[in-house]
């Protein structure tokens, strides 16, 4: 079996694991990443042409560095692969009666100083036409929020990583991570890959790994959707922002058009958790009724009958918290897993601070609240991690 050699070996070249492969190889070091389908592949958590990015984060200030981190290095992967990949339209995200959304918003942006603006009434629809606003609605203005262009976004990374020396190996399953004297090697069915440090972001094929750290990473599985606009440009204006609409009886997201004609609309509901996104569910046309409802009622100027649809899956771990650094008793391998639906808006800054982490063993942004000790029995380390 054919055995190669690197300074760091990627296990996932997904969300985070093409970003921590751009980091490297601009900062001069090899990489090999490895992933279990194809490199880029349709069955990746960031399929379906878009990803909200938002400054004012109701999960929470402590993430806020690393927003700040992703919203730099996005427009540095701008900039070197000469392409639009963020589009700051705003976000608005207009919050029922008592939502908790709303105070979770307002603290969020209170404590990093963040601008926002709150409206109501008929100055809130006035503003966004587009949207059934009710008098007891609130509405939550965050001038910095926009979206991602997902795919064109990973692709943009995997391109410039190549070129600066990274080598990917699509198709292929990694097995473990072992110590091979003072060097890890990781075999997969097709060769052994020695490193002097691993990365190990598996996306939605870290469920062994996620074990092994103590707790349960459960597969989510999404089906998108885009409606067609009952009113022509009615949200493609260039004013046109984010949505999300957080109320008692519903809750989704959605996006300015893209096509000029069809507006992307994503509900916060998901098939029966699975094992493994190797073989998609199926679903009914029966799980489209919810938000097709939603569509109707509060989104007035679309259709409400999708004209397209696609699967798509995250990880969520039971704190709705990512692992992000060292692997317990494995010095300089680095997990990089279960960001549980906050991973791509932040994806840029997750792979740069897991490739701060192998090249220095340490990083300026705060991620402490996201350890890969913190499911473990203290003291508990490994010296093996298992990865199928």
């Amino acid at each position: 079996m054919q055995v190669r050699e690197t300074d760091v070996v990627i296990i996932g070249a997904g969300s985070v694991g093409s970003m921590a492969a751009w980091q490297l190889a601009r900062r001069g070091v090899s990489v090999i990443a490895l992933d279990r389908f194809s490199i880029p592949g349709p069955l990746s958590a960031y399929a379906g042409e878009s990803r909200l990015f938002r400054k004012v984060y109701k999960e929470g200030g402590h993430y806020t560095p690393l927003l700040q981190r992703a919203q730099e290095l996005w427009r540095e992967l701008e900039a070197e692969g000469g392409v639009e990949l963020l589009a700051m339209t705003g976000g608005v995200t207009i919050a029922g009666e008592g939502h908790p959304d709303l105070e979770a918003l307002l603290d969020a942006s209170e404590s990093y100083g963040l601008k926002h603006e709150v409206l109501d009434g008929d100055v809130a629809r006035r503003r966004f036409p587009g949207h059934h606003i009710l008098d007891t609605d609130t509405v939550f203005f965050d001038p910095e929020a926009g979206y991602l262009r997902s795919e064109k976004a990973v692709v943009t990374a995997l391109k410039l990583a190549a070129a600066s020396g990274a080598t990917f190996l699509g198709n292929r399953k990694a097995l473990a991570v072992e110590p091979q004297g003072d060097r890890w090697i990781v075999r997969t069915g097709q060769e052994s890959v020695v490193a002097q440090k691993v990365i190990v972001s598996a996306g939605t094929g870290a469920s062994i790994v996620t074990q092994s750290l103590g707790t349960h990473l459960a597969l989510r599985p999404q089906v998108l959707t885009w409606f067609p606009m009952a009113r022509e440009n009615a949200y493609s204006a260039p004013d046109s922002p984010i949505f999300i609409r957080r109320s008692k009886d519903a809750e989704f997201y959605g996006f300015p058009s893209a096509d000029g004609w069809t507006v992307k609309v994503a509900a916060s509901v998901y098939l029966d958790e699975v094992e493994s996104m190797e073989r998609p569910p199926s679903w009914e046309p029966a799980h489209l009724e919810t938000i097709r409802r939603w569509v109707g009622t509060y989104l007035p100027d679309l259709i409400p009958d999708p004209i397209r649809t696609q699967l798509c899956a995250d990880g969520y771990l039971v704190d709705s918290t990512g692992l992000l650094g060292e692997i317990p008793g494995m010095p300089g391998t680095v997990a990089a897993v279960g960001f549980s639906g906050h991973g791509f808006k932040m994806a840029p800054a997750f792979g740069a601070v897991a490739a701060d982490l192998v090249i220095s063993g340490a990083t300026s942004t705060d991620v402490s609240f996201m350890s890969p000790a913190r499911f473990l029995d203290e003291g508990q380390t490994l010296d093996t991690l298992l990865l199928a």
